[in-house]
């Protein structure tokens, strides 16, 4: 919507009204941008910012709304500047960027005023960005991305180095499914995005059956093993997520390639997964599934 009068509209607001909460921030209307500073004492620092995140936000609500929509996000923005000033005392952030499968919708659900450096992922998650700062976890906004340079191509990519960090998991066996697990360890989750090496199975035939419950867990099996292991498996995913701190989500999804759709499960004690009709055993599917899980084992 560039160029048209509601942004015009907005434009005009933020320039009036920005100077007088935030005295010495410079609005530039042709360019679109905010400088803000902010600092202590004679260490002070600057930031030139986008404005077009704010207003896509207010050209959403109604217009008597948009004064306290821009406030927010112009004090979230100096927040932002704070916090990557306190980042860079505990080492290269670039090396520190994490990321995190979360269901879809996450990020717009629990986000402030400044959005989150996401990637979607498929219609069930979304990929969210951390700074991994100590124990902390401290989600990675699109403005302090911009702030931190961690936006360059040259920087490495937090997607990467995620799956550097969970590329020792190895699956463990249980009860008739497999489980990727690794206790307060929220990367675990992004074992979907690199399942050709922690799942290969999910390229292979039919593809996985696989659960997310918690960020460090994720259980999978063989999409075509049948009703009584995929009852099990659902039964898995959904009493490791109750309660868990780090719930993820307590659906079940069919895995094949890069395609994943989401399989029903019944409500019931214990639950039953109504399997897609493609994945009820055959006599050759059978076959063909146990030819598979030989050559594994070799």
């Amino acid at each position: 919507m560039t160029g048209t009068t509601n942004d015009s509209t907005v434009l005009k607001a933020i320039a009036d009204l920005a100077p007088l909460w935030m005295p010495g921030c410079v609005v530039d209307t042709a360019d679109r941008t905010v400088e803000v500073g902010w600092g202590r004492g004679s260490l002070q620092m600057s930031a030139v910012v986008g404005l077009g995140e704010i207003i896509d936000r207010c050209l959403q609500l109604p217009q008597q709304l948009w004064a306290d929509q821009i406030e927010a996000w112009l004090r979230a923005v100096v927040a932002e500047g704070e916090l990557a000033t306190e980042e860079h005392r505990f080492g290269d952030v670039a090396d520190r960027q994490r990321a995190m499968l979360l269901q879809r919708g996450w990020s717009a659900r629990t986000a402030g005023p400044v959005a989150d450096a996401l990637i979607p992922f498929g219609d069930h998650f979304e990929v969210v960005v951390f700074i991994c700062t100590g124990n902390d976890y401290r989600r990675l906004t699109v403005v302090r991305r911009s702030m931190l340079g961690l936006g360059d191509p040259d920087v490495p990519s937090p997607v990467q180095l995620t799956l550097d960090q969970i590329a020792d998991l190895r699956p463990v066996a249980h009860d008739g499914f497999s489980v990727l697990a690794r206790e307060d360890d929220p990367l675990v989750s992004m074992a979907i995005v690199d399942r050709e090496k922690l799942m290969p199975q999910a390229s292979i035939g039919m593809g996985v059956l696989v659960g997310v419950p918690r960020l460090s867990t994720v259980a999978f099996c063989p999409a075509d093993v049948g009703q009584e292991v995929a009852d099990r498996l659902a039964a898995y995913v959904a009493e490791t997520y109750q309660g868990a701190a780090d719930q993820c989500s307590q659906d079940l999804y069919w895995l094949q390639g890069d395609r994943m759709v989401q399989v029903p499960v019944t409500l019931a004690t214990p639950p039953s997964v109504v399997l897609p009709a493609a994945l009820l055993p055959t006599p050759r599917r059978t076959w063909l599934r146990h030819l598979w899980q030989q050559l594994f084992r070799r």
